[in-house]
Order: C-alpha cells, then structure tokens, then sequence
C-alpha cells in the first residue's frame, strides 16, 4: 500500500475522546479577505485574516483536531470505515467525538483513505473513483460530518471577555423545549454584548459557536464559519439566511456611533499582544530594541490628525511603559525601510502565546526568542523559531522529513521531532 502524508503545520491535537465539555457550550436558559496596498480591511476582517487560517483538505496536517457533527442525511449514509475491519460506522455512534487527523493514503486499488484517530481506535474516510490531486482541487471538497476544532480553540483564546457589537439581528438561544433545541431571536443591530463562552457549533459549515451576553445579562449565541477549513461553502454562498454565518457580519469590534479614537481603543484597549520581530520601541524618552515575542497589554490607542499612524502606548510584564508607532494601511509610507514595516498585524500578534502554546517549556521558549532550533524540538516549535520552511521533503521508506529554509539550513524530522541539523 502506497502511502502519501500531508505536511505539518503549527497546531497539535490530543488524541481524540468523548469530546470534552469545554467545547459544549450552551447559553442561559431562554425562558429565565485580501490585503491590498493602501486599503484598510475592517477590524473583523483583520481578525479573521491575521488569526485564522484556511487549510484546504490537502492541506491538512496530522494532529488537527475535528468533532463528529453529524446532520439527518449523515445518519442514513456513514462517514467513516474501521480501519481493523473495513466497517461502516454510523455517524450516530461517533456523534460529540473527537477526530484526529492522521494523513491521507492512496491504497493500492486506487482509492484514497483519510486516515483519522479516536481513542486509539483508527478509522477512514474512503473516496474512490479519483485523484488526490483532482478531489482536493475542488474548494468545497472536504470530509462530512467534522467541525474544524482549531478554530474553536483559537477563537476560544481570543474572543472570551471581549466586547462586541452585533452587526446582524438574527440570533438563538438554547431551548430544551423547542423542537430544534434552540429559538430564534432578534437583536437591533449594534447592540454591545460580552463574549462569556466559545465551543463548537452544530454544524461543519459553522464551527464556532460564540455566546455572549447584553447589558441585563441575557444569553444568546451565533454560529459561525471563521477561517471556513472544511466548510463545505464557497464565499459567494453565504448569502439568504447564511448571510450573517461569518464573523463579521454577525459581529463588529467598535461603535459606529463613535470617533476613530473611541473605536480605535475599544477595539484594542487592553488587548494582550505580542512583538512578532526584533522592534524598536520608544520608553522613557529612548529609543530601545526590544525581543520579538515580547508580551504587552495595549494601554492606548492615540489617533495622529492628518496621518495614517497612530500611536499606541503599550506596557510590559513589569509594568513599564512603552509606546510604537503603527498604521492598519498596508502600504509604503516615507520613512519607512520597507512595505508594512508599521503595520500592525506585521508588528504585532494577538493574545498570550505562553497561553496559546502551553505545551512549549521555559527552556525551548528562550530558544524560540533567539530564533533557534535544536534536537528534540517539534515541528511547532521550529515554527515559531524559524518561520515556514521555503519546501518540504518526506522520505516515505523512513518516514524522515526534511524541511528546507532560505538559508540552507535543513531540519530533519522523525515522529515529529528534529533528529538533526545540517
């Protein structure tokens, strides 16, 4: 049996489970895009583009993780085989599990197996009649059932506490006696509510369920396809009722009603970031080179009349102040060494990486801040030192992996972990 694997990629899984409640969530009871120069995309389309990554099916990586969502059409038709035995599985019976990925393989017969893992039992999902190539270059091509977990736990980091504003009117909230398990709702639009929870949604087209709060405290979510990985939807499909299924369109980050200041800092007021380079920064006066991956909480945003940057005041984990100049334009601005210096999502990351990677040690952290990468490392923590590999390399005899840099420098990888550098 012939087998091709997919590369990896930063995120690891654990092995899949009786999902655990965290990825549950329910509100209160009812009864009680492109970047281009000179364009600035909207806060939520930022969010969406600088967290959020859309990985096509050939794309997937070993330890992404998916829960088995299935709808009425996929309880009559099976999803998945046992590996052991070849065996249908009906997708009732793994309904709220947890899958992870494990690589894709093209059996000797000519059909493909994608490959997937779930309390140490392995299963498939078989396609037939076609090419790896030929099925993953359809962009609505993915695996039935699987609601795309990266997203969840992602936007699960980023958005809970935060406020927002809704920018759609229709809205649910769970409901043990409704027929569906939920009842519609309508909100006026721009309503200022508070995240209090994200889980997985009911659907693989909409992974995220996002609950939230208004001023008196009532509970209501929103499904929503974020970065659409396995979606099953085109852009240009969400429209009618689908409409307001994606981030920004069921929610914003600022008040319309407001200033550019006000909505500057409402935004990004108290926001944990993170230097995504060497920078310089302006404290006490001085100009200071500060390590990438530095921690800060945004303090202020302060708006420059007549200018495209603004700038933000900033302080570290031992309470110093700093402050840097930013713009949200991609574009060359004089003064500038090159294009989107200044940019924020080139300056800066969102949230707590120490958080967003609990896995990683203190000692392989001080490697990553240098830009090293050493024997034992992961292929996510090589990442986060080196960047993305210029190409890779898979040996499928030996099961070595080599990934290729700019610089010559040549990481190879076995069970996911370096074996040598040359």
């Amino acid at each position: 049996m012939k087998k091709v694997f997919l590369s990896f990629a930063l995120l690891a899984g654990v092995l899949c489970g009786v999902a655990q409640n965290s990825y549950l969530v329910k509100t209160a009871d009812a009864r009680g895009e492109n970047q281009q120069k000179g364009v600035s995309l909207s806060p939520e389309v930022e969010f969406v583009s600088s967290n959020f990554k859309y990985y096509s099916l050939c794309d997937w990586f070993p330890g992404m993780k998916f829960m088995v969502m299935p709808e009425s059409i996929d309880l009559i038709v099976s999803t998945f085989k046992l590996a052991s035995s070849g065996k249908s599985v009906g997708s009732g019976e793994l309904k709220h599990r947890i899958m992870e990925y494990q690589g894709v393989e093209t059996t000797e017969r000519g059909a493909i197996h994608f490959k997937f893992l779930c309390d140490s039992v392995e299963y498939y999902c078989e396609v037939k009649n076609t090419t790896l190539a030929d099925y993953c270059s359809n962009p609505k091509k993915g695996i039935k059932t699987l609601a795309y977990l990266g997203d969840v736990d992602i936007a699960n980091a980023l958005l809970v506490g935060r406020e927002l504003f809704t920018r759609g009117e229709r809205y649910y909230q769970d409901d043990a006696n409704a027929a569906n398990g939920y009842r519609e709702v309508k909100l006026p639009k721009n309503t200022k509510v508070t995240v209090t929870a994200v889980g997985v949604g009911s659907k693989r087209a909409f992974p995220v369920k996002i609950v939230f709060e208004d001023s008196k405290g009532v509970s209501y979510y929103k499904e929503v396809a974020i970065s659409k990985t396995n979606s099953g939807m085109l852009d240009n499909e969400f429209i009618m009722n689908k409409a307001d299924c994606t981030f920004g369109k069921a929610f914003g980050f600022t008040d319309p009603n407001k200033s550019r200041q006000e909505q500057l800092n409402a935004r990004y007021a108290n926001l944990l970031v993170y230097l995504k380079h060497n920078s310089s920064m302006m404290s006490g006066g001085k100009e200071q080179q500060v390590n990438r991956y530095t921690q800060y909480t945004i303090k202020e945003v302060s708006v420059e009349n007549g200018s495209n940057y603004v700038t933000m005041t900033l302080v570290d984990k031992r309470g110093r102040l700093f402050t840097k100049k930013v713009t949200f334009l991609r574009e060359s601005v004089t003064g500038d060494v090159h294009e989107s210096e200044n940019y924020f999502n080139e300056v800066f990351g969102v949230g707590d990486l120490r958080k967003l990677y609990p896995a990683i040690s203190e000692s392989v952290w001080s490697r990553i801040e240098k830009g090293e990468a050493t024997i034992g490392m992961t292929m996510q923590e090589c990442r986060l030192a080196l960047g993305e590999p210029m190409r890779t390399y898979k040996d499928t005899m030996t099961g070595v992996q080599d990934w290729i840099y700019e610089n010559r420098v040549i990481l190879s990888f076995k069970e996911g972990k370096v074996i040598t550098i040359k």
